[in-house]
């Protein structure tokens, strides 16, 4: 067993936040040993008692009334020429965690912010997975209200840094215990991020922040989504991210949903008034001032799940207070983050574009190709790093805001669902030990065009033709024409007789309807989101849902395969999580992290997956696997009989995954591949848990 010391902690919550409604627990015992988890049972938030704070402090408010007025002149003056997003505005960011525990590697608080920014940048710019909640079934209580799409990027600094904090050029920017309290001059021309002790509130923010070393406070028990370190992670209701959204949009000067009642409102035009805020998940169309109320806002206080939108008045204010009040931070841009124009790179900097040998340690690739283009795929290959465990290609149509993203464990991945006769833009970055690197310079592609056959739209509309693929009794794949520069798509379809409509939304070109009833007919239509917005619906097509296919096409057969996933438990359950992906490295089904102190553990799953390739990735966050210094763990992939497909010991560092492909129940093993585990880790001490 590990020599883990949870320290007995006396916490003493000053509930003076105004918006403070958290449950502190009592103290418990876990296998002889004291430990407080501090869980908050409701979403709090500190800015307003934050804002008295700053301006109590006369030269602070004299900045922040200039910067408002400031702002008040931009809007008036600019507002209305505001034109659809062809490039996203960068914003620069660091992110400091304050009282983080020895088990708080500075290599997991990495993933931690990257995997925080990339949720950030979701919600942001509407491309969040849960919007479809919004888009296809609250939108309609809310005639004349859009949801928002930011025309802004939130990228981790990776260049430049402040001297002081030992980050060098290609680290992110990403400190641990090295700042204190909220502001810190040397990161100003940072939206910085500060994970602390929010003292009961699970953060809080100026009203308008400067970029001078300000920024956001999130408590650590409200950082993380699928990873935690030590003692900084949240859990549910709180565990998606959006406390970090909230937050940033009180930065970039959005008040709380309901401002201060039916008789003040939030400055924002299109969101209605309410009485005061909600907690939980309410019931759609809940109202409190004559209209129903937004309470599915990123600016109210409901929980994680029963949030996922801006409304397209806030995200107009967000982009505009960034080019009125925040040029610091867009200005820094180019100094502070690799592969941004402006930057001269001058000699010998890390992540440059040189040529000649590979690089010496591992860092962003320098040199990128692209071979075999077609109409729909292209494969990208680049520098080969040494010591790294992966990399991720981001790559999307140039003119378009949002960003699709492929994980490759070797220098090359094929890119698949593209449009013909569009160019693309695409940037690569590495997983080194010591976490992400930033990206490499944007370089470009064109697909080749569609000849012949049924032709290929030139402009983007809604798809001309689609074709179905029965795959279960319950569901049906449904493929359809790409679309030059499509964000998404989005399909609805019901029952032939009537009915009320389901929806997806995908950002490639095809989807699986789900919930179907054997024998029933269904229909169906299909709509592009383009640069200038959704277009219209395609035609109705219908299928019959059975093996002989119908609608638009008709095709082969695909069964469900039953798949039996084991994974045994270290005494470090915290630090484990798993992930399985399909071929195209889309997320099928995840898990983790677990509890500590529960060393041979049996965690036991059935997947019931399509014919193809999978891969089954069990990650470790501290870098030292799951056996054998602090217990036996291990994992293994078995078939529909219970034979063993894949096996692994636990013997690896921060990953080790199995590839298995599997058809009619027949499941045949691919590959294994692992990273060993580091030498002279940071010893493992004490945690205090929430």
């Amino acid at each position: 067993m590990k020599n883990l010391t949870y320290l007995l902690v006396l916490l003493s919550v000053a509930f003076f936040y105004s918006c403070s409604e958290d449950s502190v627990l009592e103290e418990v015992t876990q296998n002889g040993q004291f430990e407080i988890p501090v869980l908050h049972n409701s979403r709090s938030c500190g800015h307003e008692e934050h804002m008295d704070n700053l301006l109590s402090d006369p030269d602070y408010k004299a900045a922040y009334n200039k910067r408002m007025q400031n702002h008040k002149s931009f809007v008036e003056n600019f507002l209305d020429s505001r034109a659809s997003c062809s490039s996203p505005v960068t914003v620069p960011v660091a992110v400091h965690y304050q009282g983080a525990n020895g088990a708080a590697t500075l290599a997991c608080l990495t993933t931690m912010a990257q995997e925080q920014i990339d949720a950030l940048n979701a919600d942001y710019q509407g491309t969040n997975s849960d919007i479809t909640n919004w888009t296809g079934n609250a939108a309609s209580s809310f005639p004349g209200i859009s949801h928002g799409e930011a025309c802004l990027e939130f990228v981790l600094a990776d260049q430049n840094h402040p001297s002081g904090f030992g980050l060098a050029n290609g680290d992110l920017a990403v400190t641990r215990n090295a700042t204190t309290g909220d502001f810190d001059s040397n990161w100003s021309g940072y939206l910085n991020i500060f994970v602390k002790d929010a003292n009961g509130s699970l953060g809080y923010s100026p009203l308008g922040g400067a970029g001078n070393g300000d920024g956001v406070v999130i408590d650590l028990g409200a950082w993380g989504i699928t990873t935690s370190c030590g003692n900084v992670g949240a859990s549910a209701p709180f565990n998606l991210g959006r406390t970090l959204t909230h937050e940033i949009g009180h930065y970039l000067n959005l008040d709380h949903i309901w401002g201060n009642g039916c008789n003040q409102d939030d400055g924002i035009s299109d969101t209605p008034n309410s009485q005061s805020d909600y907690f939980g998940c309410p019931n759609i169309g809940a109202s409190s001032c004559g209209s129903t109320d937004l309470h599915m806002n990123y600016m109210d206080y409901t929980d994680d799940a029963c949030m996922y939108m801006f409304s397209a008045g806030q995200i107009t204010e967000n982009e505009s207070y960034v080019a009125s009040s925040l040029t610091i931070l867009t200005n820094n841009v180019s100094s502070v983050i690799s592969g941004n124009s402006g930057g001269s790179g001058g000699s010998g900097g890390t992540g440059g574009t040189g040529s000649g040998g590979g690089a010496a340690t591992c860092g962003i690739p320098a040199t990128t190709s692209v071979a075999n283009i077609t109409t729909t795929t292209a494969d990208v290959s680049w520098e080969s790093q040494p010591e790294a465990t992966k990399y991720q290609v981001r790559y999307r149509q140039i003119g378009t805001t949002s960003w699709s993203h492929k994980i490759a464990l070797v220098n090359n991945k094929e890119l698949t669902s593209l449009a013909p006769s569009t160019q693309y833009e695409y940037l690569i970055r590495t997983r080194c030990p010591s976490g992400w690197t930033g990206f490499s310079t944007t370089d470009t592609f064109t697909t080749a065009g569609n000849g012949g056959g049924s032709g290929g739209s030139t402009t983007c509309d809604a798809p001309g033709f689609s074709n179905t693929e029965y795959l279960t009794a319950t569901r049906t794949k449904v493929t359809w024409e790409a679309m030059p520069q499509a964000t998404r798509y989005q399909i609805v379809y019901r029952l032939a007789i009537g009915g009320a409509w389901s929806n997806s939304i995908v950002t490639t070109t095809s989807a699986t309807l789900t919930g179907l009833t054997n024998g029933e007919t269904y229909e169906y239509k299909i709509r592009t989101r383009c640069p200038s917005g959704w277009t219209g619906f395609s035609g109705l097509e219908t299928f019959t849902q059975s093996s002989g296919g119908g609608g638009g096409g008709g095709g082969g057969n695909s069964t469900d395969n039953t798949i039996h996933f084991n994974l045994t438990l270290d005494n470090y359950g915290s630090e484990t999580t798993w992930e399985l992906l399909d071929s195209n490295d889309n997320i099928v089904t995840s898990g983790g992290p677990f509890t500590d102190g529960a060393s041979g553990a049996l965690i036991s799953e059935t997947f019931m997956i399509p014919d193809g390739c999978y891969t089954i990735f069990v990650d470790d966050s501290y870098g030292d696997g799951i056996c054998c210094a602090y217990g036996n763990g291990s994992f293994e992939i078995l078939d529909i009989n219970n034979n063993q497909v894949g096996f692994s010991n636990g013997e690896f560092g921060n990953y080790d995954f199995i590839e298995f492909c599997v058809t009619d129940n027949v499941a045949t093993f691919s590959d294994e591949q692992k990273d060993e585990k580091e030498i002279n880790l940071e010893p493992k001490g004490e945690m205090v848990r929430f």
